[in-house]
């Protein structure tokens, strides 16, 4: 019963905090503005709601006024029964119950919802922890700002406490003793409650009782709405100006989202248009209660149902085993029944407290808007469904990088729209209310209908998942398909690129760990190499394509488009391998990084060489492997992400195709469940590595094979337990190493253990000899005082960002690892996979040699351009003139840097 009512009531709120949450935490990176980003939007969602409660009080107050001095003689006169029933015949005449009484208490019965969401949400968030703002060291964490004795003073209750006491002051200026009490032991309850909560918790309530005191100041305002609509203005227009000058989303999303915001400006047009609709069109709804109660009641319940019920039966239908058994959780029709309480909470509870709430005027609104928007989801689902390729069960499209539409599309829905909304406006202008509901009814009997035959499916499936199991197992059930084709007779060469693996940890890693001596025989660790950027965007084209595509080298070619100079860099080394050797090579590549400056790679690049073989395999196989490891993991994050995620996807799936990737959000939906998204992150590209051994057969096409494995597992932190380092949702050994207490080493650690046992199975198999191995990254990351000669200049530049991982194996070596100091560049990649196999390998794009170009250093971009978005040209990286950096000779040493103002021609 708990659980039911937390959906109902509760679970629409938390939705509400945890989306305002992240779109701040977006927006302005900082955890403390996103607190009071989400109390500012719940006041002013909120806010309708208080003035109602508001209006009732002052009723309450009044009519209490009105009748105290004939309410003080009865109970002077009379006693016992007599005076009750006096009293009875009184209200009565009064038209007054005392019942009536509890609306004096309506402004604390809306606050004990939102107040136990904001509870239930902010009191456990994990995006909370770690995280400090201002003189708050941990936001996951009471403040704990000073101790008298062994007594922790958690300064943020006080100071919450105090603005509550100030805001009843002003609030209660004028009215009874017994409404001062009220109001100021409320404020003490609260203080209680929340002393030892997390700070951001207690942020959260600090600025709603601040909020709460600007509203009270508003209250005694001439013309307070019109004081909030100035003061909104200038809030978004501030916030506009903020997201263009901080860059801080792609232009695209930028304009989406400032042009939601800048809808406030025309407010005073929707009241009058408002109006009118209800003087109006809107006539016949306004003056009939059963009528407009009707139609909102057949829109709320159709709209539950294709939310909760349609969309997840129709989800689950597709693949009823794949849903079966998630964390111990039999019959998928669990997330079909978690997912329709969900909806009714928004659609039903919520939406009908709303609307009863009001009185005539906007319930009609209430209930042809609710109506209006049942009618576009509709036409969105079943006219504008779009193709995005595979699902995976953690509801992330595994086969495109971006769910955004083209502009022509987004236009063709926006119309269809707009032409339904016209046509319902004249259905409700010709009275044809009644009609239109008994077609809405029908639609929400049709989506029951349907909803129940993908029952029947789901239900079939299980039964067919439960005898699978029984018989065979569940590992049985998946199978993965090789992609990586050996050979044991000719030369493999493996080009495994690590994104952000760290030099630094190795050697530690080898002291730790004495079997990957072993596993890695006659590897050299080249321990002196820089990268040319600490980000992937700039650093990584050479590291597939050589010293052309170093961020100085693609700004000299500023005819050539900055997406098409990074297909070139990924194509550069398969192109040579299968065009500039004798034939006989056939070439895999995986997950090509930015290709087409896709966030998922657009593998359409390689379409025209059959030679190169392409796959996407990061966060492909995730699914599968919280599958196989719910025992030794015992990780919820796939049920907790279908529970929370099914009702999102289904707002994504009714959407218009602009707002798509708003619902989206890259696939996270607005989660702030960090620890699922730590591990999702890690595990995204760790089962990959993990599945190498079954990925792997030795049924080469061609006799010689280049293959390319990208793989981003390093670039996530996650503790791992040692010494296998393996995740698992309780961490008990963290490892002898000086670095068991940072988790980027174990998440390295996972990476390079999970490469040596392939490597391992690959000597099992006799094909290690015969293989040429590259591991390199693109760039590294900060490192820790006392890894690097430490000094001012190093402070400012964090060398450990341009300290990337780069070892190499050639065909037939063997022996303990080995350590080179000579310096090196992780785009010498290119040189180390051909030497020997390619004569005089040429780019096949630019015609020119590959060969070193560093006999002056090399020329580093310390810019922090990390997305596409961010750049202002489409040919040329827009870096400052001060961006630069020129390193050669041991790169430990702060002296052999030095800054080099560099001009480059901007296009």
């Amino acid at each position: 019963m708990g659980t039911l009512i937390n959906s109902l009531v509760i679970y629409p709120l938390t939705q509400i905090i945890e989306l305002v949450f992240m779109f701040c935490k977006k927006l302005f990176d900082d955890t403390g503005f996103a607190i009071i980003g989400v109390s500012c939007a719940v006041s002013l969602l909120t806010l309708p709601l208080y003035i109602v409660a508001e209006h009732w009080q002052q009723i309450e107050r009044n009519k209490q006024k009105a009748m105290k001095s004939q309410i003080e003689k009865i109970k002077a006169v009379f006693k016992g029964n007599e005076q009750y029933m006096i009293l009875s015949t009184y209200y009565r005449q009064q038209h007054y119950h005392p019942i009536m009484a509890l609306r004096s208490a309506f402004g604390l019965l809306i606050q004990i919802p939102f107040f136990t969401a904001a509870y239930a949400c902010l009191s456990h968030m994990t995006a909370l922890q770690g995280h400090s703002f201002l003189f708050i060291r941990d936001m996951g964490a009471p403040d704990s700002l000073f101790m008298i004795g062994a007594f922790h003073v958690n300064v943020l209750p006080i100071l919450m406490t105090i603005i509550n006491m100030v805001s009843g002051t002003i609030y209660t200026r004028g009215f009874p003793i017994k409404d001062k009490l009220y109001t100021y032991g409320l404020a003490l309850i609260f203080v209680i409650i929340l002393y030892d909560s997390p700070a951001g918790l207690v942020m959260y309530w600090t600025m709603n009782n601040l909020f709460s005191l600007v509203k009270n100041i508003f209250y005694k305002m001439r013309h307070p709405v019109k004081a909030l609509y100035y003061i909104a203005c200038a809030l978004v227009t501030a916030l506009i100006i903020w997201i263009f000058a901080a860059h801080v989303l792609s232009i695209t999303r930028a304009l989406l989202v400032s042009f939601v915001f800048a809808l406030v400006y025309p407010a005073p047009l929707y009241v009058r248009f408002a109006n009118w609709l209800i003087d109006n069109p809107y006539t016949s709804l306004r003056d009939n209660f059963k009528l407009r109660l009707s139609l909102f009641a057949v829109s709320a319940v159709a709209l539950t149902l294709l939310l909760g019920y349609f969309i997840p039966t129709n989800l689950i239908a597709s693949s009823p085993e794949e849903f079966s058994g998630i964390d111990g959780i039999g019959n998928p029709m669990f997330f079909v029944k978690n997912t329709l309480s969900q909806a009714a909470g928004f659609c039903l509870v919520w939406a009908s407290l709303i609307f009863f709430l009001y009185h005539e005027r906007m319930q009609t609104l209430i209930a042809t808007g609710l109506s209006i928007i049942f009618g576009m989801c509709i036409l969105n689902n079943f006219a504008f469904p779009e193709d995005y390729g595979n699902l995976s069960k953690l509801l992330i499209f595994t086969d495109i990088g971006t769910v955004d539409s083209t502009p022509i599309k987004i236009a063709i829905n926006a119309l269809a729209l707009a032409i339904f909304a016209a046509a319902l406006f004249f259905v409700f202008k010709c009275n044809k209310t009644k009609i239109f509901n008994s077609v809405l009814s029908l639609a929400a009997i049709s989506l029951f209908g349907m909803g129940v035959m993908n029952s029947v499916t789901i239900t079939k499936g299980y039964k067919s998942y439960e005898e699978k199991v029984k018989a065979n197992g569940i590992a049985s059930m998946s199978k993965i398909e090789p992609i990586f084709h050996l050979s044991k007779t000719g030369k493999n060469v493996l080009y495994i690129y690590l994104d952000k693996a760290q030099n630094r940890y190795i050697e530690e890693m080898f002291r730790e760990i004495p079997e990957l001596q072993e596993q890695f025989s006659g590897f050299t660790l080249y321990k002196n190499t820089v990268s040319f950027n600490g980000h992937t965007l700039l650093g990584a084209p050479s590291v597939y394509g050589g010293y052309e595509y170093t961020p100085e080298a693609m700004n000299a070619r500023s005819d050539v488009s900055l997406v098409d100079k990074q297909n070139e860099c990924l194509l550069v080394l398969p192109r040579i391998f299968t065009e500039q050797t004798d034939g006989n090579w056939s070439a895999t590549v995986t997950d090509s990084t930015w290709a087409n400056y896709s966030w998922t790679p657009d593998l359409s690049i390689y379409k025209g060489y059959p030679s190169i073989d392409a796959h996407l395999t990061d966060a492909v196989y995730l699914d599968l492997w919280y599958k196989e490891h719910q025992d030794t993991a015992q990780i919820s994050v796939t049920s907790d992400t279908l529970k929370r995620n099914i009702l999102w996807y289904g707002f994504f799936k009714s959407s218009p195709l602009f707002l798509r990737p708003a619902f989206y959000n890259d696939g996270v939906y607005w989660s702030a469940n960090k620890t699922n998204d730590d591990f999702n992150d890690y595990l995204n590209g760790y089962s990959v590595l993990d599945y190498l051994k079954r990925f792997t057969d030795f049924n080469a096409s061609k006799e010689n094979v280049y293959i390319n494995l990208t793989n981003n597992c390093p670039h996530d932190s996650l503790f791992l337990q040692a010494p296998e380092y393996r995740p698992s949702s309780k961490i008990t050994n963290k490892g002898t190493s000086s670095f068991a207490n940072d988790s980027l080493y174990h998440s390295n650690a996972g990476a390079i253990r999970r490469i040596g046992e392939w490597f391992q199975y690959l000597k099992s198999e006799g094909v290690y000899d015969n293989c040429r191995i590259v591991l390199v990254a693109d760039h590294g990351s900060s490192g820790k005082e006392g890894e690097y000669v430490w000094d001012e200049k190093f402070e400012k530049m964090q060398p450990g960002h341009y300290h990337p991982l780069l070892m190499f194996k050639d065909f037939n070596e063997s022996g303990n690892l080995k350590v080179n100091t000579d310096f090196m560049t992780n785009a010498d990649t290119p040189l180390l996979l051909t030497q020997g196999i390619v004569d005089n390998p040429t780019n096949p794009f630019t015609g020119k040699k590959l060969e070193a170009d560093k006999e002056n250093g090399a020329l580093i971009c310390t810019s922090d351009i990390f997305m596409p978005y961010q750049n202002s040209s489409k040919y040329v990286f827009t870096v400052k003139d001060d961006q630069w950096l020129r390193v050669s000779g041991n790169i430990f040493d702060s002296a052999n840097w030095s800054f080099e103002p560099h001009k480059q021609e901007k296009k």
